[in-house]
């Protein structure tokens, strides 16, 4: 498998960028209300809290699942 660098912050960009997607889909307007950006701040702050061995964890589980997409491939 190519070598990938899944960088703590490269993996909080993505899971926070999934948050986001998920609120923005779930607008009931066109605009966010103060509800959606409280939902929004709170995800920062959860992902923004996650401890080294979490995104390590994550990292595993990431990488795990490309070999397996990659293995399935050949």
């Amino acid at each position: 498998m190519t070598k990938i660098n899944l960088s703590d912050d490269l993996i909080k960009d993505f899971i926070y960028s999934m948050y986001r997607k998920e609120v923005l889909l779930n607008l009931k307007g066109v605009v966010l209300t103060e509800e959606d950006r409280n939902t929004l701040h709170e995800k920062r702050d959860f992902v923004n809290s996650l401890s080294t061995d979490d995104l390590a964890d994550i990292r595993s589980w990431i990488l795990n699942k490309l070999k397996l997409l990659e293995d399935q491939q050949k």
